[in-house]
């Protein structure tokens, strides 16, 4: 009750349906989450409390809907070129509501500048959180709620699934029926990262990506296989980073961004970051990072992508 009360203040959006519109219903709703440093956050220690806001689209108005919620990229929802509201059209024409959050507004994060003041794997409370909202919704079926992220938002996607993140918050009443992470970086070993919930996980990754490589995922993908765990990665030929992003038609260089994308990181005492080659805590001094990233959107691989994922998502709802 205390979610949806939050967002009297956030506001409604009521939009009626046009000839052009894949939804009946538009809300815009607040929920409480926590702001935190990533040490913090894997020791379980509390954070800032911060309202964000999420933006469901509903295919269906006067009946329960399956959903998926949705988490930008490092650019916020302005600059994720469009492959949020792209993804978003692609399930609210299958019928599929969609929830996109809003990680960066509620916390004054207003430029590629200010990303670093939020952790990736931190925004593993937003998901949570916004899953708590949802399964109380009359317009959702609590037993169907997928998420979905990009990048930067892969974390929340992948790592909502572990069971010691779980535990430490979330709710035991509510779990999200599938996990989707896009072009997700994988490089960090957390501590019993290999626990999950036994929920179907899918990996998409470009192969020509060069800013979040697929190697480390398929690296986590193989230990999560040898564990029992339900996980799968599918690799696309020739897609780069933001493979599925139409606005990104023309491919987007930016000789002067660092990657961490050879390195391999695991998790230390205390919630440390810890660089495996050195054994040292992580720097941006480290020897593995390089610069050079290329962005652009491959239709053949976008395509593909739809079509895995909705089968993935068939499969994942139909067992609830």
């Amino acid at each position: 009750m205390r979610q949806f009360m939050i967002c009297l203040f956030i506001g409604v959006l009521l939009l009626a349906p046009d000839a052009n519109a894949q939804f009946a219903r538009q809300e815009v709703l607040g929920f409480t989450s926590e702001t935190m440093s990533e040490g913090d956050f894997l020791t379980g220690k509390a954070g800032t409390s911060v309202i964000l806001a999420g933006y469901l689209r509903l295919p269906k108005a006067n009946e329960k809907n399956p959903v998926v919620v949705l988490f930008h990229g490092a650019g916020g929802l302005l600059g994720d070129n469009g492959m949020v509201n792209e993804w978003s059209r692609i399930f609210n024409e299958a019928g599929i509501a969609t929830f996109v959050v809003d990680s960066y507004s509620g916390r004054g994060v207003a430029t590629l500048a200010d990303v670093t003041r939020v952790s990736a794997i931190t925004r593993v409370v937003d998901a949570f959180r916004a899953l708590d909202l949802l399964s109380k919704h009359p317009l959702i079926d609590a037993h169907k709620i997928a998420i979905m992220g990009f990048s930067h938002g892969g974390n929340a996607a992948l790592y909502s699934s572990v069971v010691r993140f779980q535990k430490l918050y979330g709710n035991p009443d509510v779990r999200y029926a599938a996990h989707v992470s896009v072009y997700g970086p994988c490089w960090t070993k957390y501590r019993e990262d290999e626990v999950l919930d036994q929920r179907p996980v899918l990996l998409l990754h470009g192969m020509a990506d060069n800013w979040v490589p697929a190697a480390a995922c398929r690296e986590y993908v193989e230990r999560l296989t040898k564990a029992g765990m339900n996980a799968r990665l599918i690799e696309y030929p020739g897609a780069y980073h933001l493979f599925d992003s139409p606005s990104a038609r023309q491919p987007i260089k930016f000789p002067q961004v660092t990657t961490p994308r050879n390195c391999r990181f695991a998790e230390g005492d205390g919630g440390a970051i810890m660089n495996l080659a050195t054994r040292q805590p992580a720097s941006p001094n480290d020897a593995c990072l390089e610069k050079g990233v290329t962005l652009q959107y491959n239709e053949a691989a976008a395509r593909k992508a739809h079509e895995d994922v909705m089968a993935f998502l068939k499969d994942a709802f139909a067992q609830k």
